[in-house]
């Protein structure tokens, strides 16, 4: 099954977005002492809320859901709270060797370029900017974000900032749309989880 994006016109009134870590914490029998290990993994979530909508949208909303076949169909999404719109277009530079630090080029000399909590994609990843970041005197900049890169993205790949997705899927294989008289529905909560 091929790879949807969600339709842009479907506008939810209210996003969630969370991020999963994925951890194990190991408690000592002896003094309690508790140490805590970040692993691999970690993975968006998100719970989109629609308002009442009219018969259109929501059968746009419906015809969507029902596409995916459940939890077997995958789509892109991309935080509708903070879909970028950066005129810039930043490129990866060199070899990654932090995975929480992404090295960039392209970017308008000693320019504020990225402020933390923006949104880039790159790789096929989405990653939250974590601090601001401020471009060198050369157009360089190290960009701090999570979760951690899972693969280091190609020397020269394009970062995304405009709309940054990940590929998501459905977190249940059901849904339901209750409808009001007058052919509008009740508010509508779609959840669900990055897959990879």
């Amino acid at each position: 099954m091929a790879t949807l994006d969600w339709p842009a016109d479907l506008v939810p009134s209210k996003t969630t977005w969370g991020l999963q870590s994925n951890t194990e914490t190991f408690i000592s029998p002896l003094n309690r002492s508790v140490q805590t290990v970040e692993r691999p993994g970690a993975r968006w979530k998100v719970a989109l809320e629609f308002p009442p909508m009219d018969a259109i949208q929501t059968g746009r909303l419906q015809a969507f859901l029902a596409s995916l076949g459940g939890m077997a169909g995958r789509f892109t999404l991309w935080p509708h709270g903070r879909p970028g719109g950066s005129a810039f277009a930043p490129l990866v530079t060199g070899t990654m060797t932090n995975f929480r630090e992404l090295p960039t080029k392209s970017w308008p000399v000693s320019t504020l370029v990225l402020r933390a909590g923006d949104y880039l994609a790159v790789g096929g990843e989405l990653k939250i900017v974590t601090a601001d970041v401020t471009s060198s005197a050369g157009g360089l900049a190290t960009v701090p974000v999570a979760p951690p890169f899972r693969n280091a993205p190609a020397n020269n790949a394009a970062i995304t900032l405009n709309k940054p997705r990940a590929t998501m899927m459905l977190t249940a294989d059901e849904y339901s749309v209750s409808m009001l008289p007058g052919r509008i529905a009740e508010s509508i909560v779609v959840t669900a989880a990055e897959i990879f």
